[in-house]
């Protein structure tokens, strides 16, 4: 017998939870640890993810809590709801701030391939305004999760795509024999601080949970645990698929944020626009409810906070306003995906989705081995050094993908844009000038393996 269509939405909107942008960046992390280890640290976060989000709901319906800080409160005191609140808040503000900035170059690449002309500094600010104002603001003013499947599979599409995309180009290449199998890594322990503080925030889906569970407040614990085990395994797959065969595709230079390796297309741009959109209110809903009880501690007789529908109109508002806006402007700084993301892997992720649920659940209820491990876990996180890994060396920030700034020019050869000699020491890439065009930059590596400032030819 087929599964119900209610179970089939509650382990969508789970999946949908927990896959975002840092999707992104897989096939670099696949590049530094090698494709076994790769994998097992993917399976690995997947089982640290289920067992500390059933902790967080087997908490919750024992202590009657509906939300996370509810559930810290009582555990911990104000101190251990603040802690919650302030990581929370931290957590979601970059991720809006990362999703702005993925945002910032799809929306770069459809603005030149439709004009065909360069791009201002100007211009992506503009385009934000609008895209923001018609189609993000509006989502993100609703006030519950949809409990729609539609919505979901809208959201999910970006990662379908994604990996069709990346699976075309890797049999492309294995049919045409290029494809450098001898050069693949299996096992690399060197990239694996640099990797786990990502890999962490691609299963950040902990402040959800808990309103995804009392949206489908009439399924019981035992329908969730397996929403959950279901939801898990595809997001396994698809991030396995993912980082895979993006790493094939481009092993001599995995590129930080794959997207900027595709080759630009108007369809399939379009439709990673459109399912990034879709899936922003998913995180504007837990970041509007950390900000209320924090600023306004709306605790209830029974000792349960509000949840964010029960927010005044105005104030549901104006926060939401300000998330949207303000992380726009953000996402338009940040430097990369990658570093913000390394950043919160290293501090609020580890605190959201480890520490607190393990410690949580050993007060309230018991402590055990599994919630040792998802505690020893994030712990180990924190003791990774956030600037050790967003800190660029000079080469790789020349390596990054232009996504300001770029010629209609270059789009066209965005492949083709970072060209790395490691056996001659002397790296080649691309840079924009002041006037738009497009620069030839090397740098040559000398005998104590430093790299010196670059020269520049037109």
């Amino acid at each position: 017998m087929g599964m119900p269509l209610k179970e089939w939405s509650s382990t969508l909107t789970v999946v949908d939870s927990i896959i975002g942008v840092s999707v992104l960046t897989l096939p670099s992390c696949y590049q530094q640890c090698g494709v076994i280890l790769g994998s097992s640290l993917l399976i690995c976060y997947s089982w640290l993810t289920y067992s500390s989000s059933l902790m967080l709901i087997k908490v919750a319906i024992l202590s009657n809590r509906k939300t996370y800080f509810g559930l810290a409160q009582v555990s911990y005191g104000i101190p251990g709801k603040l802690i919650v609140e302030i990581s929370m808040i931290g957590l979601l503000l970059g991720t809006c701030t990362v999703f702005f900035t993925a945002l910032e170059g799809l929306v770069a690449r459809l603005f030149m391939m439709l004009t065909g002309s360069s791009i201002t500094k100007w211009h992506p600010v503009l385009l934000f305004s609008i895209i923001t104002a018609v189609s993000v603001l509006p989502l993100s003013l609703q006030k519950k999760v949809s409990n729609s499947a539609w919505q979901s599979l809208s959201s999910i599409a970006f990662c379908i795509l994604l990996m069709s995309v990346l699976m075309m180009n890797c049999l492309t290449l294995a049919l045409s024999g290029g494809l450098e199998l001898e050069k693949v890594h299996l096992w690399h322990w060197s990239g694996i601080t640099t990797c786990l503080p990502i890999l962490t925030t691609t299963f950040c889906g902990h402040p959800l949970v808990l309103p995804i569970y009392f949206n489908f407040w009439a399924q019981p614990v035992s329908q969730i645990n397996v929403a959950y085990k279901q939801a898990n395994i595809i997001v396994v797959t698809c991030y396995t698929v993912v980082g895979l065969s993006g790493y094939l595709s481009y092993i001599k230079s995995v590129p930080r944020d794959i997207l900027a390796a595709l080759p630009p297309s108007l369809v399939t741009d379009g439709i990673f626009l459109i399912s990034l959109i879709s899936s922003f209110p998913l995180i504007i809903l837990p970041c509007r409810q950390a900000i209320n009880t924090l600023l306004f501690e709306q605790q209830k007789e029974d000792g349960t906070f509000s949840v964010s529908g029960d927010m005044p109109f105005h104030r549901h508002v104006t926060c939401t306003v300000l998330i949207v806006y303000c992380t726009m402007v953000m996402g338009v700084l940040a430097p990369n995906v990658h570093s913000t993301l390394a950043v919160m892997g290293t501090t609020t992720a580890s605190v959201i989705c480890f520490i607190s649920p393990s410690a949580i659940y050993a007060k309230l209820h018991k402590d055990t081995l599994r919630g040792r491990i998802v505690l020893g876990v994030g712990i180990l996180l924190l003791f990774i050094r956030a600037s050790s890994i967003s800190e660029l060396t000079e080469v790789e920030f020349l390596q990054q993908p232009i996504r300001k700034s770029l010629g209609a020019e270059g789009i066209g050869n965005a492949n083709l844009t970072n060209r790395t000699k490691a056996d001659e020491g002397v790296v080649e890439h691309h840079r924009p000038t002041a006037g738009g065009n497009l620069c030839t930059c090397k740098s040559v590596r000398g005998q104590d393996n430093t790299w010196p400032t670059f020269n520049q030819s037109a």
